[in-house]
């Protein structure tokens, strides 16, 4: 069984386990993998950090097409209200 801590919800910082902070609606209760997780990398990983490799991440690449079609200008828009004012007094 791994040792518990205390972590403070408002700022993250990490306490020894204590009863009374545990009942605190402010704090809660972790692990110590969670609370210090570079205590538990894999020893393969480490190694490979100390021999200068960096840790295999694969990524997609591909080309990205940019290209954008042609858009049509927006209608221009004239509030009811706007052309109903500018109709007063108009014949019909």
């Amino acid at each position: 069984m791994s040792k518990m801590f205390i972590r403070v919800k408002a700022d993250g910082f990490i306490y020894d386990f204590n009863p009374i902070l545990a009942k605190n609606p402010e704090c809660e209760v972790i692990s110590e993998e969670v609370a210090y997780p570079e205590r538990f990398i894999p020893p393969a990983v480490v190694q490979q950090i100390a021999e200068g490799d960096k840790p295999t991440v694969r990524r997609k690449r591909g080309t990205l097409d940019l290209t954008t079609a042609e858009i049509p200008e927006a209608p221009p828009y004239t509030p009811p209200e706007l052309a109903e004012e500018a109709a007063r007094g108009m014949p019909k």
